[in-house]
């Protein structure tokens, strides 16, 4: 909790163009729902609900299913927009020592890298969306796993591009 004291209580609050990206999820979330209702009633009752690493079907389920993409995306992506849109950026933990001086720059940093984060988060969960219901109408033989297993590793490694500009502000 002291290290919490230390830290500048500037107020720095979301710019435009997080909250442009913040809405662009939104859209993204919405379109996640629209593509499994396009879908839903040309499907059969029980569809493939899931692919072993080499993206064949090991399990079966019903097409209901379906539905629990999008309505994870949408409480994920719900819950940490509020987060980001109304969360104090000081109560974040730095990987540098947050100064006067750079306090203002690195906390719009952070709330940059928690709206980037969140965002690439729903354009998956649409990716995966699309695959699944691609691979259940025929349209793909397998699941590229590697694809999405990679796409998921890549928003784990996104944070520390932030990092990285983190460091670079503290020397300045």
């Amino acid at each position: 909790m002291n290290i919490l004291r230390k830290k500048p209580k500037i107020e720095v609050k979301p710019t435009t163009t997080d909250k442009k990206l913040v809405l662009i999820g939104w859209v993204i979330v919405i379109l996640n729902f629209v593509v499994v209702l396009l879908f839903y009633f040309d499907l059969p009752e029980t569809i493939p609900v899931h692919f072993n690493l080499k993206g064949e079907i090991n399990g079966f389920g019903s097409k209901s299913i379906l539905w629990i993409i999008p309505s994870i995306s949408a409480s994920i992506y719900m819950a940490m927009s509020i987060l980001v849109l109304k969360m104090k950026p000081y109560y974040m933990n730095y990987p540098v020592k947050v100064t006067e001086k750079n306090a203002k720059e690195l906390y719009a940093l952070g709330i940059r890298m928690l709206t980037v984060m969140n965002l690439t988060t729903v354009i998956i969960f649409l990716i995966t969306t699309l695959i699944f219901v691609f691979k259940i109408k025929g349209i793909f033989d397998t699941i590229d796993t590697e694809t999405l297993i990679g796409l998921w590793i890549a928003i784990a490694l996104l944070p520390f591009i932030y990092v990285f500009k983190m460091f670079n502000v503290s020397k300045q």
